[in-house]
């Protein structure tokens, strides 16, 4: 059974979270340090072959009043390259909120402090992939 996958990319480090195999839930899996598009491509492609992914969503980070906020730079070149690879479809999702949403999960598990700044990145990719899920299973209501 296939996965879905999210990265919250950041300028230093990338969060990965996945689906359960029925593509039901979300998890964090882990957080890297990036070091350069094509060792970040690597470890990712490599994630992805384990988990077997068949769809990639990567946060887009936004200012509260949707600009694109300019960390997104960081990610352009990866997504791109990710793109041309062409093993999995790759999707933006927006992020506003994310990571205070990630924030509040960890406070509710009552994962200490120190833990919380470590596994930030995870659990904001995480939250990422849930809201993408929720948009998937109710696209729209009828009005």
């Amino acid at each position: 059974m296939t996965r879905w996958m999210a990265l919250d990319v950041g300028s230093k480090r990338c969060g990965v979270a996945v689906t359960d195999p029925l593509k039901l839930t979300s998890r964090p899996l882990l957080t890297f340090e990036r070091e350069s598009v094509e060792k970040d491509v690597e470890m990712l492609t490599g994630l992805m072959r384990k988990y077997q992914v068949e769809r990639l969503i990567v946060g887009q980070p936004r200012h509260l009043s949707g600009r694109p906020s300019p960390i997104v730079q960081a990610a352009i070149p990866l997504v791109s390259r990710l793109r041309r690879q062409g093993t999995v479809p790759v999707e933006w999702m927006d992020e506003r909120l994310s990571t205070k949403e990630a924030e509040s999960v960890m406070r509710e598990l009552r994962i200490p402090p120190h833990r919380r700044r470590q596994k930030k990145d995870e659990f904001s990719a995480a939250v990422i992939l849930k809201w993408y899920l929720e948009e998937r299973a109710f696209p729209e209501f009828p009005g």
